[in-house]
């Protein structure tokens, strides 16, 4: 191969794809289409930013990802590794195998569906009282009136905190998740303080199940009871620190990613009528339209580490790489999916990896559906009729999880 085929098969000759980063404002609205390009010309790109970095855009690579922990190390996960300001490994997203299995297996009872199923009443409360009180004022900022509100109250439910602390746990997520700052170092402190307080409110709460005695060992204990009797691999009970870190983790992974797929899911619904239409007529239609609308707005950027060189479509990377996972491109890769580009209400089979692969699927992924589909069937049920405010734009991010930051929506 010579050397301007190899440079052309990783992208180096298109500045777009060499220097990307997913801050990158130039690219925030118009990703996908660069992410087409990579899939075409260069599956396995480099980017020169954060050190460098490749990107995995086809559906085959990023699933071998997922399927080999061995070879592609969860730790660090974030590019840049510093993303959600954490300084060591956060338990379980960042933890390899085989301890990664040890955590699963304590979380895992905990997203059953038949343990979720509870929450569905609850999402439907909230989501009704939400959608009624937007229908009522006729216009709304979906983002921050929906979209960012309806995972908030879920996850308090599912800790047992009060609903009134939404505001802050919506206030850290944003600032854990994006950009606060245009200078690196300043958004770095700022995250950094933000996971301090967020954790430390968790700490507080520890602190006063501990006065109120040992934990409940019932099966119907609630979350954080449930890790507080918990065993790591039958050797010992969780750390402190350990049960901190998966309570954020839930956190963060539960909010903004349902927040993320909503809104870019809103958008699309606003303008396209005949997908719309397609929903109010035919409720029954939700599942699978979730699970297209999945696929299309797959909104995970996860990365991960080789711990050997090894050689991708004839593109050799080195051991201690960093690698960027594109579940987005994956998702609409034309070897996987008939008619990728095209979104269909009815595909199936839809084997997409929206909540990843392997052992790091996604534990949350029975109630991110639930949320979802209950979300859109009420949204459609109350307020059938909608558009994008005229002379807006909606406003998209795109971080390690994709979404919007601003949409405002309006009745017709």
């Amino acid at each position: 191969m010579t050397e301007s085929v190899a440079e052309m098969n990783v992208g180096s000759d298109d500045p777009e794809i060499s220097q990307f980063h997913y801050w990158n404002e130039d690219v925030q609205g118009g990703a996908d289409a660069l992410f087409d390009r990579m899939r075409e010309r260069c599956p396995v790109a480099k980017s020169e930013r954060y050190g460098g970095f490749w990107m995995l855009s086809k559906y085959d690579d990023v699933f071998r990802a997922y399927q080999e922990p061995e070879l592609f190390s969860s730790y660090p996960n974030p590019i840049p590794a510093n993303g959600i300001g954490s300084a060591r490994p956060v338990i379980p997203v960042e933890i390899d195998p085989p301890d990664h299995a040890k955590y699963r297996e304590i979380l895992a009872p905990l997203f059953t569906v038949r343990r979720v199923r509870p929450l569905e009443a609850k999402i439907q409360e909230h989501a009704e009282a939400l959608v009624a009180e937007i229908a009522a004022k006729g216009s709304c900022d979906y983002v921050k009136d929906f979209a960012q509100v309806l995972p908030t109250r879920v996850f308090l439910d599912m800790m047992g905190w009060p609903l009134e602390d939404a505001p802050r746990f919506l206030e850290w997520t944003e600032k854990l998740m994006r950009q606060p700052s245009d200078d690196p170092e300043e958004s770095a402190r700022i995250k950094e303080a933000t996971a301090l307080e967020l954790v430390s409110y968790f700490a507080e709460e520890l602190d006063r199940r501990e006065e109120l005695g040992p934990p409940n060992t019932s099966e119907g204990r609630d979350f954080i009871d449930w890790l507080r009797s918990a065993s790591f691999g039958d050797e010992r009970p969780l750390s402190t620190f350990e049960i901190l870190d998966c309570i954020f983790i839930v956190l963060i992974a539960g909010l903004d990613t349902v927040q993320g797929v909503l809104s870019m899911s809103m958008e699309f619904l606003a303008t396209h009528e005949d997908y719309r239409r397609e929903i109010v007529e035919h409720p029954e239609r939700i599942d699978s339209a979730v699970e297209e609308l999945l696929r299309w707005f797959a909104p995970v950027l996860p990365g991960r580490r080789l711990t050997r060189d090894v050689t991708i479509r004839g593109v050799d990377m080195s051991e201690g790489d960093r690698v960027l996972l594109m579940m987005s491109s994956a998702c609409r890769d034309e070897d996987q999916f008939p008619n990728a580009g095209s979104i269909d209400f009815s595909r199936n089979p839809n084997r997409h990896i929206a909540f990843g692969a392997g052992a790091h699927r996604c534990l949350g992924s029975h109630v991110a559906r639930l949320e979802l589909r209950i979300a859109l069937r009420e949204w459609h049920r109350l307020m059938p009729n909608y558009r994008i405010q005229p002379g807006t734009t909606p406003v998209r991010h795109l971080s390690a999880v994709r979404g919007h930051t601003e949409l405002l929506l309006e009745t017709v």
